[in-house]
């Protein structure tokens, strides 16, 4: 009898470690899935970030190379102002001579 209500005591410690030690798993894994998707979530982030970035570095250089070619090519129509008002100016005093 004795034998008995030990297997019976036995078996309801075994049951109950394996109650206790299914609700640890999940407890476990809820607690390592948010941190998996606070991680995932960071990493999106970092990522739309990063990738905003080098958009934005994109189109600083792009700007900047059409603002530098846009002065050189002023400078060239400046220089050919000057050289027409120079041939005008000529011209002009030419006629007032005449």
């Amino acid at each position: 009898m004795e034998t008995e209500q030990l297997f019976k005591i036995l078996k309801i410690v075994i049951i109950l470690t394996l109650i206790i030690g299914v609700i640890g798993a999940v407890f476990y894994l809820v607690y390592g899935f948010t941190i998996l998707w606070q991680a995932m979530a960071a990493g999106i982030i970092t990522g739309f970030l990063l990738i905003l970035v080098f958009i934005f570095l994109a189109l600083a250089v792009s700007l900047w190379l059409k603002l530098m070619l846009m002065k050189r090519e002023l400078g060239k129509c400046r220089l050919e102002l000057m050289e027409m008002s120079r041939k005008s100016a000529k011209h002009d005093e030419n006629d007032d001579e005449k």
